[in-house]
């Protein structure tokens, strides 16, 4: 029976650090709030909702801020770090390791209820993770949810067999880095193998995304390709994927001799591949501020353009052929299209 609150276990996915041996001293009624150096795994333990303020009053009992600071109390006397955090606070989102689509936004509670979070784990098979989550879900019950005064009582059913069996592993959505497990890191190393001018082998924090290929995005298939690479995409993915990343790979190795067909300068090119697209990115940064950024992605972004039949100025993106300037009455034997809007993109650390 839930009287003056409702506590839901939320089936999201959130990202923290190693768990502490040892934390201070838990203060009763203090509050622990999330923050952005905490992580990047955690358990998702519980959100918390208020019941309306009229029937609080007349019923008594703990508000949602009141039992989730208490469940925080009780895990830290546990020797788990917990923390709270309220999506009214912060709207939530999880940086990915390439600029695709398909990685979005995570929220960690629905609109009005208050997140208990804990651990701080360096990755999601963490065996300590794996101990934390297993006494949350089966040992964890901190006594004020048995007590009729506090208004927290929850029913044992089949499929809640304690207040906390729901808990799952999730990411800390005020971390700022790059998240993966263990599985992702591994199909990435794969995907990336073999390959001269790979992204993994850049020295820098950040690089540039000049090209992205997925799908129609592809303008041209070239001859030089990593066997190893496009068949593992092939066989994974089917032949679109491939042909992305041939022609990524083949750009980026255009790029890289450029001055033997007719630019003034080669480019420090680099591939990388995800399971969703390749990329060409270029340049290699140890800080977003770099002013080389800003010349980089005028060079490649797209330029206004007047449109020859409308008149009007329209974005257009660059490109690059191979070679620059074609003979007269000949066209290019490689052509590809530049992004319109560049990206810096954090350069992968794999594990």
């Amino acid at each position: 029976m839930l009287r003056t609150l409702t506590v839901c276990l939320l089936a999201l996915i959130c990202l923290t650090g190693s768990l502490s041996a040892e934390i201070e001293k838990p203060v009763k009624g203090k509050r622990y709030k999330l923050a952005k150096n905490h992580g990047p795994w955690m358990i998702m333990v519980a959100a918390i909702r208020d019941v309306d303020d009229e029937t609080r009053r007349v019923e008594g009992g703990m508000s949602a801020w009141e039992a989730a600071d208490a469940i925080v109390f009780e895990l830290r006397k546990e020797g788990i770090p917990a923390y709270t955090f309220s999506q009214d606070e912060q709207v939530a989102e999880i940086s990915s390791p390439s600029t695709s689509e398909n990685n979005g936004r995570r929220y960690v509670a629905q609109h009005g209820y208050i997140s208990v979070m804990a651990g701080n784990f360096a990755s999601s098979d963490d065996p300590k993770a794996k101990d934390a989550m297993t006494y949350i879900k089966k040992q964890f019950n901190p006594g004020f949810l048995t007590d009729p005064k506090s208004g927290g009582i929850l029913p044992q059913t089949p499929g809640r067999p304690s207040a906390f069996s729901r808990a799952f592993m999730t990411v800390n959505p005020l971390y700022a880095g790059t998240v993966r497990d263990a599985e992702e890191d591994d199909m990435i190393v794969e995907l990336n193998s073999g390959q001269k001018y790979s992204l993994l082998q850049n020295k820098g924090k950040y690089s540039l995304v000049v090209a992205t290929f997925k799908g129609s995005s592809v303008m041209q298939v070239g001859n030089d390709k990593s066997s190893k690479a496009l068949g593992f995409f092939e066989k994974n993915f089917g032949k679109s994927l491939d042909v992305c990343a041939e022609n990524a790979m083949l750009l980026t190795e255009k790029m890289r001799n450029a001055k033997k067909h007719g630019y003034d300068t080669n480019f420090d090119a680099w591939v990388y591949h995800d399971k969703y697209q390749s990329l060409v990115l270029v340049g290699s940064f140890d800080s977003k501020d770099d002013p080389q950024v800003r010349l980089l992605a005028t060079k490649f972004g797209g330029k206004m353009i007047r449109h020859p039949k409308t008149g009007d100025d329209v974005l257009t993106g660059e490109t690059f052929t191979v070679p620059k300037i074609p003979k007269a009455n000949q066209l290019p034997d490689y052509s590809w299209l530049f992004d319109v809007k560049p990206q810096l993109m954090e350069v992968p650390r794999l594990r």
